[in-house]
């Protein structure tokens, strides 16, 4: 096991920008730090942070694989939000952009407007000063 510093995006009491939140995690050194981040956003704020949820906790993390700089994020069809994964995952310092896919599809669209065939980078416009 070690310990590691995060840095994760979650929602805002609004839920219209993202708050940047520090979270020291102790994990099992055989996952990956993407696929940590992810989980650590899928598990929401903890009880002494002041953000909200950005994914259901219901959402299935299919796999998580980092090419070239840009990690590959395939969850089941039950998350919420395309800029709480990307910010928190280009906070690493081996991923620049993030593609995200549902059930192995990037053919999508996300909330009708959104094609997840974009490969996404860091959103600070949306972040919370």
């Amino acid at each position: 096991y070690e310990k590691v510093k995060l840095i994760l995006y979650l929602a805002d009491e609004d839920g219209d920008h993202l708050k940047p939140i520090t979270r020291t995690v102790v994990y099992n050194s055989n996952i990956s730090m993407e696929r940590l981040v992810v989980e650590q956003l899928i598990a929401g704020p903890a009880k002494n942070e002041a953000v909200f949820p950005t994914i259901n906790p219901a959402t299935k993390v299919i796999s998580v694989n980092v090419q070239d700089g840009i990690c590959y994020v395939n969850l089941g069809s039950n998350f919420l939000t395309i800029y709480s994964i990307t910010n928190s995952l280009v906070e690493l310092s081996n991923v620049n952009k993030v593609q995200i896919s549902i059930d192995g599809n990037t053919n999508v669209n996300y909330k009708e407007n959104t094609s997840l065939s974009t490969v996404f980078e860091r959103n600070l416009e949306i972040v919370e000063q």
